[in-house]
């Protein structure tokens, strides 16, 4: 095993799950629709460009943190006391109340995207959130991060994970498969209902250019495609893994020929599908969003992050 690949497929995905759960997170608690910014997604030490920066630590098997950035002015228009014209010492001042509940929107992500991470590496343990206003020295270590925005404006969210700290006396390629068939509880915390359901039938994974599945990914994936959770997917297929109808798995062929045939792209030219919605055999109808991971060294394509979230029941509902 692969141990750098492995490392940097779990960021990859853990980013995108935890990104996802503060889209959520803010749609539940604020009812505003933040959306993903395909295009800035990095592996990457971090850094962020706004002033406020809040992060929850995470020990057990492995170690890291789940991180956010963002600018104290988005944050007081979050909670509604932001009033144009407002000065630096009037944002101070509301520090305690935009800051709690960034804190508190954090705590519902972290708890929201922990469990998909304890599916690989058990019980992990975090403390409450820790917000910082101004610079930050963060230790040097890969992590992935990526935009969501809405028309308030950005948020920057950030997944670092440190596998040179397993704990367990074995060699890591023995934890991570005994790991895998560990299965926790459902956790309950912080949860609405709608929300938990919504993730539930929602798995991300890392795929090479030709549409074969990296490790790093849990057993998520093959529960939402309704495959044995102790299934191994690593090395499929993306359309065997969806088992998609001949018409739906040959337009996703399609599309991942032409990429792995180019040497590189820029990521406006790469040819992702406008269909985001595919139907498999069964009928189980699945939207699958797209996200290029760059190489920063040499600016190509890398791999490719895929969303999968099945909405079958959704379009049953459909009048």
């Amino acid at each position: 095993m692969n141990t750098d690949n492995t490392q940097d497929a779990y960021i990859d995905t853990n980013t995108l799950i935890f990104a996802k759960s503060l889209i959520y997170a803010l749609e539940d608690m604020l009812g505003i629709p933040f959306v993903l910014d395909k295009t800035s997604f990095r592996e990457t030490v971090f850094s962020s460009p706004f002033d406020m920066i809040a992060y929850i630590h995470f020990t057990g098997a492995v170690q890291g943190d789940y991180l956010l950035g963002l600018d104290e002015v988005l944050a007081a228009k979050l909670i509604e006391v932001y009033e144009e014209g407002m000065s630096k010492n009037d944002l101070r001042e509301m520090r305690e109340d935009y800051g709690g509940f960034i804190k508190e929107l954090l705590n519902i992500a972290v708890g929201l995207s922990i469990p998909e991470l304890e599916q690989s590496f058990g019980d992990l343990t975090h403390a409450s959130g820790i917000l910082i206003y101004g610079e930050m020295d963060l230790p040097d270590v890969k992590s992935g991060r990526v935009l969501i925005e809405s028309e308030m404006g950005k948020i920057l969210c950030g997944f670092s994970l440190n596998l040179a700290q397993v704990k367990i006396g074995r060699t890591l390629e023995k934890i991570l498969r005994e790991l895998e068939k560990i299965t926790n509880e459902a956790k309950t915390a912080c949860k609405t209902v709608k929300t938990v359901l919504r993730l539930f039938n929602s798995a991300s994974i890392a795929v090479t250019l030709d549409g074969k599945i990296l490790p790093g990914c849990s057993h998520s994936p093959a529960s939402v495609v309704g495959m044995a959770p102790e299934q191994d997917i690593v090395g499929m297929d993306i359309t065997t893994l969806l088992d998609l109808n001949s018409s739906d798995s040959h337009k996703l062929n399609h599309v991942l020929q032409d990429i792995k045939k180019s040497e590189s792209f820029s990521v406006i030219e790469i040819p992702l599908l406008e269909q985001t919605e595919f139907t498999n055999k069964q009928g189980k109808v699945f939207k699958l969003d797209w996200i290029p991971v760059i190489n920063d060294e040499n600016k190509c394509l890398e791999k490719l992050l895929v969303v999968m979230e099945n909405i079958s029941e959704a379009r049953l509902q459909k009048p």
